[in-house]
């Protein structure tokens, strides 16, 4: 095993918490995490667990991104209630 294979894999293990959840609990969460984020909230105080697991699960992360992706660009494409 490489250096930085060792380093990711201590760095994950220091950041482990009691509670933890997975990626199927995380998923199901993702809506939820995404539109407080749109809506100019801050997710990490109410939904830690999602953020923590986020941090430590590349597959999550790239399901959140593109989640947060797709929703930005619904928001831009909405007309807006002013006009």
């Amino acid at each position: 095993m490489s250096q930085k294979s060792w380093q990711v894999l201590l760095q994950s293990a220091l950041e482990t918490e009691v509670y933890e959840i997975d990626c199927v609990e995380c998923f199901d969460l993702l809506d939820q995490y995404a539109e407080f984020i749109i809506e100019g909230g801050d997710p990490r105080e109410i939904m830690p667990a999602v953020r923590q697991h986020l941090d430590q699960c590349n597959c999550c992360t790239h399901e959140f991104e593109a989640l947060m992706v797709m929703l930005r660009e619904a928001a831009k494409n909405q007309p807006s209630a002013t006009a």
